[in-house]
């Protein structure tokens, strides 16, 4: 089951990806790769607000800022700032 990126003001589906975000050890900051399309081509920005759901039954929406993107590793890191 992916974990699916949208767009925060619209709800459109950016990106998903299967693979599970890994904790960089800073608070609530997670980075997480394997989206298709893959991150260096989605237009984000760092500093932007998005939108992940989390694929499990029962899963949260979260809002996540966006602090840095790893083009070549296609990877993303965020932070979690709530429910969406």
């Amino acid at each position: 089951m992916p974990y699916i990126l949208k767009s925060y003001e619209t709800g459109e589906t950016l990106s998903q990806t299967t693979d599970a975000p890994q904790a960089t050890g800073a608070f609530e900051e997670y980075a997480q790769a394997g989206w298709v399309p893959a991150a260096a081509g989605l237009g984000l920005s760092r500093g932007g607000v998005y939108r992940l759901d989390d694929p499990m039954p029962g899963g949260v929406k979260r809002k996540i800022k966006v602090v840095a993107i790893g083009a070549g590793l296609n990877a993303f890191t965020y932070v979690r700032e709530g429910v969406a």
